[in-house]
């Protein structure tokens, strides 16, 4: 199914209802997207084609996995695409920042960020990157053999920091725990608002209500302290927050409460989904022992025992492939929605106004179009010579187009500098009585966390197993 490229080619287009599983009167498919959304979609995809039509309550909802419709919503019409209902409650906990702006005060914002993520600037924070994972390092290292980790936990304390120090030039290591905790609280508050037909205003003293309120006030208090504490210098500075404190806006500069909307959204938004990143890969390298010692040897070889820095990035193709292919199968931002302003036609099917049109990396990252072998791990599938030759638009681990995440490279550069580091000195073994577990809710997760045991590992040992039998 070919999608028209032009909004007249639209009008003009054969239009069709789109297929979709029958379902309860009124309600459709909500009870069964509460049970196993991803079971829903991958099934609703299997069924019945590229473009299904799903009904939850009030609501049309069109997931969408053909490429050329995809690239329709988000490049081709995407004026005609808004932020969907979806992210009502992620506007309640992250304000007006990047992720859930609109119009032109959203790209006010994003020029105005931008520079904090160029490629010199990359270049300056790969050191301090490394530092952090440094003093990980360092903790494990006092850990005996085959020593309980939550993986998840580790990365989400790591990103943490390295994202402190990177854009806020600030040490947050001590804050990790609590703010983790709030941050779960506030993401899962915020799914159950959007699944709710009716959600109770944020007023009403709901217990639900009452933790998000908690775990917001936790978040404000080190968003805002940090802000104070830069003010207090008398200097900007030249990080992220001192851009976003020198740039000059309609009306003078940013009020404390657009630099915490923008700051909440790119730190705390930006370390959970690495964090989700690297949990997943080292899940997927344990599962894998034959990548896993490729990988070892990439490291042993372009490293030689020290510590990357940017410039020997290039060398690890094959450790950034693994990520990559890792973003593949847990996709962190698992779905993500528009809502359509006027009615428009996808993939040759109708697209009535106010329809909320999903797209599934989850499930797009698994099309058989596009991936032989879709359930199977291969980094290889992202060495330049294979990756060429698909679809720009068939892999969407950041999204796609103008709204394209602005941190994407930052994260990239952050997971290979940590997942390189891991691997030089340490292996993680998955421990078969705790099996992953997937969280799919606003960002996709590990469920209850993801229980490794770790070991030492010698270096130039790639090829041979140190743990115990």
């Amino acid at each position: 199914m070919q999608a028209h490229s032009s909004t007249e080619g639209a009008a003009l287009a054969p239009a069709r209802a789109a297929p979709g599983p029958s379902g309860l009167p009124f309600f459709g498919q909500t009870a069964a997207a509460w049970r196993d959304p991803i079971g829903l979609f991958l099934r609703s995809q299997a069924a019945h084609g590229d473009v299904v039509r799903l009904r939850f309550g009030p609501f049309d909802y069109f997931l969408v996995n053909d490429v050329a419709a995809i690239k329709r919503v988000l490049v081709d019409n995407a004026a005609n695409y808004e932020k969907s209902r979806s992210y009502a409650g992620l506007r309640v906990l992250l304000g007006e920042g990047l992720l859930t702006s609109e119009g032109e005060f959203w790209r006010r914002q994003r020029r105005l960020a931008q520079p904090a993520f160029h490629r010199e600037r990359l270049a300056a924070l790969a050191g301090a990157m490394a530092a952090e994972v440094e003093r990980m390092r360092g903790r494990w290292a006092g850990l005996g053999p085959g020593a309980p980790v939550d993986v998840h936990a580790e990365m989400m304390r790591l990103t943490f920091a390295i994202v402190g120090r990177a854009l806020l030039s600030a040490d947050l290591d001590g804050d990790a725990s609590a703010v983790g905790e709030a941050l779960g609280v506030c993401l899962a508050w915020a799914n159950r608002y959007v699944e709710s037909f009716a959600p109770a205003p944020l007023w009403v003293p709901t217990p639900s209500n009452l933790r998000f309120r908690r775990a917001r006030r936790t978040l404000d208090a080190l968003v805002y302290r940090v802000i104070a504490e830069r003010r207090g210098r008398g200097e900007p500075g030249d990080d992220l927050l001192g851009m976003l404190m020198a740039a000059s806006v309609e009306g003078g500069a940013m009020s404390d409460r657009q630099l915490r909307d923008e700051l909440l959204t790119l730190v705390l938004a930006g370390h959970e989904t690495t964090a989700n990143l690297l949990a997943f890969a080292f899940h997927a390298l344990s599962s894998h022992p034959h990548w896993r010692a490729e990988l070892e040897g990439e490291v042993d070889a372009a490293l030689a025992g020290r510590a990357p820095g940017f410039d020997d990035l290039p060398r690890l193709r094959l450790t950034r492939a693994a990520l990559d292919e890792t973003l593949r199968l847990y996709p962190p931002v698992w779905t993500f929605e528009r809502q359509a302003k006027a009615p428009d036609v996808l993939g040759g099917f109708r697209v009535p106004k106010g329809s909320l049109v999903g797209i599934a990396p989850y499930v797009l990252h698994r099309h058989p179009a596009h991936w032989a072998d879709p359930e199977g791990f291969d980094p290889t599938r992202f060495l330049p010579e294979r990756a060429a030759a698909r679809h720009k638009f068939a892999y969407l681990p950041f999204g796609g187009g103008p709204r394209t995440c602005i941190g994407n490279a930052f994260a990239l550069t952050e997971a290979t500098i940590v997942l390189a580091m891991v691997l030089q000195r340490h292996r993680l073994e998955r421990d078969p009585a705790r099996p992953l577990r997937l969280d799919p809710a606003v960002t996709m997760r590990p469920a209850g966390g993801l229980f490794c045991r770790l070991y030492a590992r010698a270096q130039g040992s790639s090829k041979a197993a140190t743990t115990a039998s």
